[in-house]
């Protein structure tokens, strides 16, 4: 295993460890474009050296998505921007029906469905598409010898339909695959309900991030490549994450930048939504993200005229 594929694998684990939802089909090809090519179809082609990629965790049953992120990889400013796009995010789908985001994979063409809106939603290009389930977070977590974290308070909880039992103490600790993946999912005595959770994975992607993204970890690439063979659908190649390495030799713990999508939880006949504000969500994709990219030029150079 040489540095390169090193280097590409980890930062296709750190991409893929970023999404935290529940249980997916196996991946049938390592990195290749294992997508149906109506699906590839609806992703753009990348423009310039940023690439937009399009996580998401799947409930159980593969009809609700837990959990959807987009990652932007910015090899230039050697910056990783991560936003967190609420499941109950309130949407207008194709037919004119308002829904939940989450919902999407219920719907016919389900992956096409879900690109088109998150592509409305933020007004990005979106160049990838990645799924992944639980089973592999756990394993490459304990592949990479756990996480220390802080988890906040004491999370137990049992669903017996998921499978899912979640029994982690409060205080700072090393877990292992099994807790991290409930310390991720738990959402049960969240004041804020999905916006607490959401806030969680976030902190702990960040955790993540700095503790495991450095060339000491070169000889768990092997065993990480086999899990993210058995658990990863994407059309994310090994040979296009190779275009990233020099950004990640250069990247520290500070070039991780997580963002929750702007917007407000609303009561709309009987059903609660997260309804985002289109203003503020323009304005963090512009300051944040750098789109549209002509315009992000041009407030970068007003700003360092000032």
């Amino acid at each position: 295993m040489n540095i390169k594929k090193f280097f590409a694998s980890m930062l296709i684990t750190v991409l893929v460890l970023s999404v935290i939802g529940g249980g997916l089909v196996t991946a049938r090809v390592l990195f290749g474009i294992n997508l149906a090519e109506e699906i590839v179809q609806m992703l753009d082609k990348t423009s310039s050296e940023k690439a937009n990629i399009l996580l998401l965790g799947l409930d159980k049953d593969r009809i609700r998505a837990d959990v959807i992120m987009v990652v932007s990889l910015d090899p230039k400013e050697h910056t990783i921007n991560v936003l967190s796009i609420p499941r109950d995010t309130r949407v207008q789908y194709p037919s004119g029906r308002y829904d939940k985001i989450n919902h999407a994979m219920g719907y016919k063409e389900p992956e096409q469905t879900i690109i088109g809106l998150v592509k409305k939603i933020t007004g990005m290009p979106i160049n990838y598409y990645c799924e992944v389930n639980f089973e592999g977070f756990r394993d490459v977590i304990d592949i990479l010898g756990g996480v220390e974290y802080d988890v906040p308070i004491n999370m137990h909880y049992d669903d017996p339909y998921q499978d899912l039992h979640i029994h982690v103490n409060k205080g700072l600790q090393v877990l292992n695959g099994k807790d991290a993946e409930g310390v991720v999912r738990y959402r049960a005595t969240y004041a804020n309900g999905d916006l607490g959770r959401i806030n969680l994975q976030q902190d702990f992607l960040k955790a993540l991030f700095a503790q495991k993204l450095q060339p000491k970890y070169i000889s768990k690439a092997p065993a990480l490549l086999k899990e993210l063979n058995e658990h990863v659908i994407t059309n994310f190649t090994v040979a296009e994450g190779t275009k990233y390495l020099g950004m990640l030799k250069k990247m520290t713990s500070e070039s991780l930048q997580t963002h929750m999508l702007p917007g407000t939880s609303k009561t709309i006949s009987g059903i609660s939504y997260y309804v985002y504000d289109e203003a503020a969500v323009k304005n963090i994709i512009l300051t944040s993200f750098g789109y549209p990219e002509d315009e992000a030029a041009k407030l970068k150079e007003q700003s360092q005229g000032e």
